[in-house]
């Protein structure tokens, strides 16, 4: 009974969000499986690339009217990339991994979601040995750096630069070469275990 509840529930969400009614309790079925079959293996804050985000909060410069203007508001942030992590086991040797994070967002940086997918295989060796291969990757998950716009007076007008190095020697345009960007895709993973039971 229970279950054809959840399954008419689980219908009305599925119909409501796809416009599709062709959920059924041997779906529902096939669904419980999967959740059975679903383990959360990490959850964490912080990725590589909120990590070089950190890097940029030290340091700052002085206005032409000696106004002090410091990094650290500028990539600072209350909430950081959050990660949560699963594993399907499809059968007793290799599953799917995948999940999902966050983002992250400050005054001049964006950091977008991401989803993780990738597989792991595992080798029975013995009885109590085996090793295991997995790989990973992120999709989305981009680190962008935002521009300023500075007024460099009679000079230069108002431009667009580089919020870091607008006091620097550089031109305005030249320091746009110097945006971080980085793509989740540099997080892609590939590791090999040996587990030994005794």
């Amino acid at each position: 009974m229970k279950i054809c509840v959840f399954s008419a529930l689980a219908h009305l969400l599925f119909v409501s969000f796809f416009g599709f009614t062709t959920l059924s309790c041997a779906n529902h079925a096939a669904a419980q499986s999967f959740l059975e079959n679903t383990h959360l293996i990490d959850i964490h804050m912080g990725s590589r690339r909120s990590d070089e985000v950190s890097l940029l909060r030290t340091g700052g410069y002085e206005l032409a009217d000696g106004t002090a203007v410091r990094f650290d508001p500028w990539y600072r942030t209350n909430w950081r990339d959050m990660s949560i992590i699963f594993l399907t086991e499809a059968s007793p040797n290799w599953g799917l991994i995948w999940g999902l994070s966050t983002g992250e967002k400050g005054e001049k940086y964006q950091i977008d979601p991401a989803l993780e997918v990738g597989l792991i295989f595992q080798v029975p060796l013995s009885s109590s040995a085996s090793l295991a291969i997995s790989a990973s990757t992120k999709f989305g998950g981009l680190l962008q750096e935002q521009t300023c716009t500075a007024d460099y007076g009679d000079i230069g007008g108002t431009q667009q630069v580089n919020c870091r190095l607008a006091a620097s020697t550089l031109a305005p345009a030249d320091t746009l070469d110097y945006l971080v960007r980085l793509d989740a895709r540099e997080e892609s993973r590939v590791s090999l275990s040996y587990e030994l039971l005794f």
